[in-house]
């Protein structure tokens, strides 16, 4: 990553890969101690991931902490 671009989260590839893993949001929000209606507000790209909370949903997901970022050009 250059240092004119930044990192973003991508909310609609975590909520793909939420649905595609056939997870329930409930099951996530249990695991995580994240209360359902601020995931489902996260994956709806509606409120923003706190890195604390980003982390965590990583974990549970068991993937990289890089899989739902982006690099994205500064403007």
């Amino acid at each position: 990553m250059n240092k004119n671009n930044k990192l973003v989260f991508e909310a609609e590839e975590m909520k793909k890969f939420v649905e595609l893993s056939g997870l329930r949001q409930s099951a996530i929000s249990e695991k995580t101690g994240i209360p359902k209606v601020s995931l489902c507000l996260i994956l709806q790209g509606k409120r923003k991931c706190e890195a604390g909370e980003y982390a965590t949903l990583c974990k549970a997901l068991g993937v990289s902490m890089n899989k739902f970022l982006r690099s994205k050009a500064l403007d």
